[in-house]
Order: C-alpha cells, then structure tokens, then sequence
C-alpha cells in the first residue's frame, strides 16, 4: 500500500461523522454520535445492539449477527462461534463477517448503516490491557481493510467518565453547560462486569489508571454455564441449549442480600413444615415455562403455584397437544450470580468482587482510594442482575472505613452506558477525542507503530 507524502505540515481534520462501537463479546453496542447535542434518552434510541456472534441452526443453516434473532426459532443445539474471547478479537475472519453484515450490507439498518467509510470516524472501545499484538491486527484491518477517515482506540470503562454522572452520585440535575465543564469525572471507579469477566477500573481525568485494573474471571457466560448444568442436573437436560438458558439466567436471577436466610427459605426439608409458604419461601420459587419453538418462542415465569404445577405435570406426562413444558426453579435464582461475590461457592481460588475492589484500591493513595470509592459505577450486562448494585455496596462497606462514603450506582441502562460516554467524547469533548485519534492519512505517513503510541499517550 502506497504512503502519502509527508511534505504536507498541515494537520490533517478528523470526519465530523463519528461512528462509536463498543464491542462486547455477547453485544456490540454500536451507533452514530448526533451532530447537535441531545439527551440521553434521544441519544439512547440511536445505539443498536447486534449479536456479536455466527450461529449455526439445529438445521444446518449459517446466521450473522442478527440474522440468527430474525430466522431461528428452534435454538436448540444452536452452536454459536464468538470472535471475541475473554474481551480480546481473537478472529479477525468472524468479526469483519460481523461488521459488514450489521453495519455495511444494503440490509443494515438506517441508524448503524455506515455509507460512507472514508468520512466517518471510528471510535472503538476495547478492554483493558490489550496484547499490542491484536491491537495492531486491529489498526490494519480497521485503516487498511475498511478504511475509515479517522479511528481511535478507547479503553471502554474510562468512557463512562464522560456520562453527566452528578446526578447519580450527588441527586442534583446538571445544566448541559455545566454537564460539559465538569465532564470528564474526575474520579471514578468502573465495575464493568460482561459477559466473560468483571473489570475494575479507576478513571483518572477520562483515563484508566493502569497498575489499580484488576479482573476478576467471572462474567455472564459462567453464570450461563453454571445455570445450564444444575438446570440438567436438577431437571431437564439442556446442555445443548445455550440460548435457552441464557433467557431463564436473564428472566429469573438475582442478587441475595442475604444468602443464608434465602437458602433456609428454599430447603426442600422445609416443604412439609406446619405452616408453608409464611417465610417467603414462596416468592423465591417461580415457575418457568420453556419455550417450543412453535407457539412459544421465548420462556416465561410465573409466581409458584404447588398444586398448578402438578396438574401441569400430570398433563405433559400425557402427551397433549397444547401441554407446556414448565420446571420450578428455587436457590437456582440467587446461587448462580452468587459466584461473582463468592466464587468459592464452586472451588475457584479467586477472591470475590468486594475483595478485587480493595485490592484495586491498595495500589491508590488514601485520599484517591476515599474519593473513588464514594464514585463507583457499575456497567454491563450483571449490573442489571436485580440487587447486584446493592449487594456490592454493603460488601465493600463492611471492608471500608467509616469514615469513607461508599457509593455504588448504575444509569438506566448499564449495558449501553460505556457507548453513551463514546457518544459523549466524540460530541461534547472532540479536543478530547483529536489528542488521541488519527486521521487515515495520518496512519497511512507514520505507520501502525506510531499510530499505537498517539492512542497511548497522545499528541504531543
């Protein structure tokens, strides 16, 4: 490939178009930055979420992305191929397959359709501590094989320093001149807890501060993976049914504030007490009724109904037609997500999300430990498990001194909230954004080694 001249002394213009993925390993979150400035509602509505994912049917027949959601609707024995593994693209092959179907086919839609590469600016979220190797795959191919206008690599967690944060930390509503004065946060602590692992990541003026990052090696699929063998323990065998297990994990699970009297309340030894169901046992154990493929295409729970339930038993027993296929599921909802706090529970050595945090935290000085730990903000897809946000700020505040505030938060939707900093880096902080990013010509007169070292440490 040819190089430009370097005799132009003139510094090349990031496209004004901005285009931000933040790409997961079970989502991409991707959408293009307004060109005025919006809400976060509006600005919401423009992101897409496209399965990260190539998945073969049960028939034999090959999906991308989100041609696997439109045409499968038996997803047993769905085998799904990720390029993205423990939050590193480690197939180039399967996630160019995946971008040009979501975002450059004639069948993407309008929102994320990029129409024009060569005016468009990419702003990429990765995760932290990227092999440079795989960082410079990804330089050539975004540059080199798409060939986009203007590209930068973004540490994912340290956009959410960008979010107006005030009102969720403080309770007071913000003004947007305001919102983009004080923006980036200064201080901020990332849980960001995904589908492969849980991050966490102090932000220092909208940057990560490297030696406090620390990982913990649990996320959504090993909640996935623990759900799907007690479910085929306990009851149907659905080892094969990744998808299926996924939706039950998503629909039923959440945090316990208080494990052990939640175990008491569904010990099956319980079931033949005086009185049943005065200690709540009842509103723990739900129904869940799986899907067929047919008439039913996604799962669903109800509250537990004993005597319901074995009526519905009898009937499937028999073979009818319209008979559903429904299991009661107990400890089952609390013990699964109950690894990321306690990963003991399953023999790993690992220490629990609390005890990663302050281990962080050790590495920081006093007065940034007291600050960070009073702006914590939990993103991904776990942040959503109802009581996470809760359970994590009464584990850390039992390992805190009292005479720190810890304060745990997350924003309406956690899944799409390293995107909206993106969003919000690319319009409202695009000086920002220039001291990081490069230009197509840029990267084509200096090279990929160069390119690598503005992303670190920026212009000089």
């Amino acid at each position: 490939m040819s190089r430009k001249s370097r005799g132009s002394n003139a510094p090349a213009r990031l496209p004004e178009s901005t285009f931000i993925i933040d790409n997961g390993g079970y989502n991409i979150k991707a959408g293009f930055a307004p060109q005025s400035e919006e809400n976060d509602e509006a600005t919401i509505a423009r992101c897409r979420l496209v399965p990260n994912a190539i998945v073969r049917s049960r028939d034999r027949k090959t999906y991308i992305a989100a041609q696997a959601d439109e045409n499968i609707t038996q997803w047993s024995e769905a085998i799904f191929r990720r390029p993205v593994e423990n939050g590193h693209i480690v197939s180039w092959e399967a996630e160019k397959a995946v971008w040009e179907q979501s975002f450059f086919s004639a069948k993407a839609p309008s929102e994320v359709q990029i129409k024009d590469v060569e005016s468009t600016t990419l702003v990429l979220g990765e995760c932290p501590n990227m092999l440079p190797a795989l960082q410079k795959n990804t330089d050539e191919i975004v540059m080199e094989g798409f060939g986009f206008g203007g590209y930068t690599r973004v540490n994912s967690q340290s956009l959410n320093a960008f979010n107006d944060l005030h009102p969720l930390f403080e309770g007071t509503a913000r003004t947007i001149p305001d919102s983009i004065s004080e923006l980036p946060m200064e201080c901020l602590l990332v849980i960001d807890s995904g589908y492969s692992h849980t991050h966490v990541t102090p932000v220092l003026n909208g940057r990560p501060v490297q030696r406090a990052i620390r990982r913990l090696d649990f996320g959504g699929r090993h909640l996935t993976n623990l759900m799907k063998e007690i479910i085929s323990t306990r009851q149907f065998d659905l080892s094969q049914d990744t998808k299926i297990v996924n939706d039950i994990k998503e629909d039923i699970c959440f945090v316990s504030g208080d494990i052990n009297g939640d175990l008491e309340k569904t010990w099956k030894g319980n079931k033949h007490r005086p009185t049943p169901g005065t200690d709540g046992s009842e509103d723990i154990r739900v129904d869940y009724v799986l899907p067929d493929g047919i008439r039913l295409l996604r799962g669903f729970h109800r509250p537990h109904d004993p005597s319901a339930s074995a009526a519905r038993k009898r009937k499937a027993n028999s073979l009818a037609p319209d008979s559903e296929v429904a299991m009661t599921l107990g400890n089952e909802r609390f013990t699964v997500p109950e690894i990321i706090f306690n990963p003991s529970d399953i023999g790993s050595g690992q220490p629990g999300l609390a005890d990663v945090v302050m281990q962080s935290m050790a590495t920081l000085p006093p007065l940034i430990q007291a600050t960070m730990l009073s702006n914590i903000l939990a993103v991904g897809g776990n942040a959503n498990i109802p009581g996470f946000v809760e359970r994590l700020q009464n584990d850390l505040r039992m390992r805190v001194t009292t005479e720190w505030e810890v304060r745990v938060r997350k924003m309406q939707n956690p899944i799409l909230s390293s995107w909206l900093g993106g969003v919000r880096l690319a319009g409202q902080h695009r000086e920002f954004l220039r001291n990081y990013a490069v230009t197509r010509e840029e990267y084509l007169e200096n090279g990929s080694g160069w390119t690598a070292r503005r992303m670190l440490s920026g212009a000089t």
